[in-house]
């Protein structure tokens, strides 16, 4: 009995010790956290509004909770290149969060930007992944040798001895411009009606991930709740009088 007693003292007194623990180090990460996710939101507004200049300009009223707010993106030359919002959906095994700039318009996609998701590592997480193309001559040179780099007589001299003529065909410059996941690319210049999966290639439609057919009509709903976000803030309703 006293043996009970003493094991259900000390498994209490972990127990509030590990409780402890966890709610110290998540008010103390809290904020940490927030900024982080306010840094992915603002990166991920030049990606699907391609063009902008400066800071996009928040459309919404500022007392709008922060997963719903629209933002207006402007190029150099003044003009409304169109807007963005966060959408999400339940995945298979966990929420997916994206950002989605579509045109002035508001009839096509200009681009989409996946902010979380934990789904099935190899399957659902494949909406994330960008798909290498890394060669040999790629590792050595910095890109892909053309046919054309060949005929040159600049290539009858040994590399090694003339590093020069790497840098007159540019193998030596690295690729700056980011480089989207085929999954999230499909989603350029498709209109809403075109948010539809496809188990084959059609690029009319979207293209399911193999094996993640949850996955990618989750992606596709928490797009359409992106795009719904922001048709409600821009566009006037229908019965109102102008």
């Amino acid at each position: 009995m006293q043996k009970r007693i003493k094991y259900t003292v000390i498994l209490t007194v972990v127990s509030f010790l590990a409780a402890v623990g966890v709610a110290s180090t998540f008010l103390l990460t809290r904020n940490t956290i927030k900024k982080k996710e306010l840094a992915a939101r603002a990166e991920s507004l030049y990606i699907v509004l391609p063009g902008l200049e400066g800071k996009p300009e928040e459309v919404t009223p500022s007392n709008i909770a922060e997963q719903d707010r629209v933002f207006k993106g402007i190029n150099k030359l003044g003009q409304v290149i169109g807007y963005a919002a966060c959408g999400e959906a339940q995945g298979y095994s966990s929420k997916i969060k994206v950002m989605v700039g579509i045109d002035s318009n508001l009839d096509r996609i200009l681009g989409i930007d996946i902010l979380s998701q934990r789904e099935t590592p190899g399957l659902g997480t494949k909406m994330t992944k960008i798909e290498s193309n890394v060669t040999l001559w790629t590792l050595i040179y910095g890109r892909e040798l053309k046919s054309t780099d060949w005929d040159s007589d600049e290539w009858q001299i040994p590399l090694l001895k003339k590093p020069e003529r790497l840098k007159k065909f540019g193998l030596l410059e690295k690729e700056r411009k980011k480089v989207q996941p085929w999954f999230q690319e499909q989603f350029k210049n498709k209109t809403y009606n075109q948010l539809i999966v496809s188990k084959i290639k059609d690029h009319e439609k979207i293209t399911a991930i193999t094996g993640a057919t949850i996955s990618t009509k989750a992606a596709i709903n928490a797009v359409q709740d992106a795009i719904n976000k922001i048709k409600n803030t821009i566009q006037s309703p229908s019965w109102e009088i102008r």
